[in-house]
């Protein structure tokens, strides 16, 4: 089938030819002179000339038509072309090879197709980029040179403990933060990057983030901020505890060291000749000696529970342990006049770990005796639960107030009184007996009063041989 644009060349060429020839028998019939009758030529150039002017109108009308067809095209390339820029998805321009357009079609179409392949890449390293920063362990937030939010993941939203994933909103209506926003625009003041550790006041407390603001230029005129924050409060947390315990430790070393030291130095210039004296700062010496190697013991337990213990499960008769952690103190029981009651069961059995058992009760029956009145009780019981059993050592002690109680389980805390002053120790036994109890997987409470006693209760659940 012959295409409209065939027919509208074939009547062109038809029209002009026609007109050439009108044209020439015209001139020729007034150069030569031809002997035809005036009639005749008349009808003969009217006819001519009518047809000339149809011939002449139509060619007109066709090239109208034909332009009209042109800006039609260019209006629809001049569409596409928009679409293209603007991201818009639409079917290509088709229009006829032999047409004039027919390559500006084609090459619009090739930019659209390219441009299709282009925004299908780039959608799928965004979305992979998208998915790496919602895995990154740090909050992430890009903003445009508009200082409008172009991304953020949730860990940022985790952070600042509100929502923040608001495309194209202002950056800082959302994070509003003094000194977070206050970096950004630092960065976008001297197109430098930023850092600095900032503490954020938020609902659940206080937080300290490492923030990094970074310049990220694109083109000339075009660049990105990013915002990157970095929880450490848990890490602050830690270097203070470890600024704390070498602190604590240096404090508690210094006084059995200088002791030794003093004391040997005096032996040493001349006190050995003097027999009441020298036995005297010999006694100390030990007296300092036995604490010092108390303090490297537990500073040695605390080592083995950071660095992980493992659990060794057996069946004992826990009267008998109790018994054995008794001996040790059976001279110090009797210069106090302390009446010890052992009121656990003889044939009462736990499985549990005997070394970390030991230890625990070591430490409050040690607590016990040296915080107890002269004269005083102290008292060991355990009995049975459904899914545990509890160990009890009280005593008629000096007892503890109520803010002594809730600290009495911190490292190197030692109660501020004037008979805990006298009492030698490390004010580390019970925060290593709570660390115990709780990686056996129990708790310990205490219950005290001010001149009447205290209480300890160790709960632990019940094990079977077999686990």
């Amino acid at each position: 089938m012959v295409s409209q644009m065939k027919v509208n060349q074939i009547i062109r060429r038809l029209g002009l030819g026609v007109l050439a020839v009108g044209l020439i028998l015209i001139v020729a019939a007034q150069v030569t002179g031809h002997s035809l009758k005036a009639t005749a030529v008349e009808l003969h150039a009217g006819w001519l000339v009518a047809t000339v002017l149809v011939v002449v109108s139509l060619l007109v009308l066709l090239e109208f038509f034909e332009q009209r067809r042109q800006r039609q095209i260019l209006a629809l390339l001049a569409k596409k072309l928009r679409e293209v820029t603007a991201g818009q998805k639409s079917g290509h321009v088709l229009v006829p090879k032999n047409s004039e357009l027919s390559q500006l079609a084609s090459a619009v179409n090739q930019v659209q197709s390219t441009n299709t392949l282009l925004l299908k890449a780039y959608d799928r390293q965004k979305r992979g980029y998208f998915g790496l920063l919602e895995y990154v362990p740090i909050g992430v937030m890009v903003i445009d040179q508009d200082r409008e939010i172009y991304l953020s993941n949730h860990y940022l939203s985790d952070i600042m403990e509100r929502e923040l994933e608001l495309q194209h909103e202002l950056y800082y209506t959302t994070l509003a933060e003094f000194d977070l926003v206050k970096l950004v625009e630092e960065t976008f003041r001297t197109k430098q990057d930023q850092q600095a550790e900032v503490r954020l006041s938020l609902a659940s407390g206080l937080k300290i983030v490492a923030v990094n603001v970074v310049h990220i230029p694109v083109s000339t005129h075009h660049f990105f901020v990013m915002l990157l924050v970095n929880d450490i409060t848990e890490q602050k947390q830690i270097e203070r505890m470890q600024l704390d315990f070498v602190s604590n430790v240096s404090h508690e070393l210094k006084t059995p060291v200088t002791s030794i030291v003093g004391f040997s130095e005096t032996l040493k210039n001349g006190a050995l000749d003097e027999p009441e004296t020298a036995a005297k700062f010999v006694e100390i010496i030990y007296q300092q000696s036995q604490k010092l190697t108390e303090l490297i013991n537990d500073i040695l337990s605390l080592s083995r529970l950071d660095s992980g213990l493992v659990v060794e499960h057996q069946t004992i008769h826990l009267a008998q342990v109790v018994d054995q952690a008794l001996q040790p103190y059976s001279q110090l029981i009797a210069q106090r006049q302390l009446t010890v009651k052992n009121q656990v069961s003889a044939d009462f059995l736990v499985v549990t770990d005997v070394k970390k058992l030991r230890y625990i009760l070591s430490n409050l029956l040690q607590n016990g005796i040296r915080y107890n009145q002269v004269g005083g009780q102290l008292r060991i019981k355990a009995h049975k639960k459904a899914d545990k059993w509890e160990l009890t050592v009280s005593d008629t002690g000096i007892g503890l107030t109520s803010e002594q109680q809730g600290r009495i389980f911190e490292r190197f805390y030692r109660a501020d009184t004037s008979r805990s002053k006298e009492v030698d120790g490390t004010g580390l036994g019970l925060a290593i007996v709570k660390e115990y109890v709780e990686f056996l997987g129990g708790k310990i409470t205490v219950t005290s009063q001010l001149q009447v006693g205290t209480t300890f209760t160790v709960s632990l659940p019940v094990k079977h041989a077999k686990d």
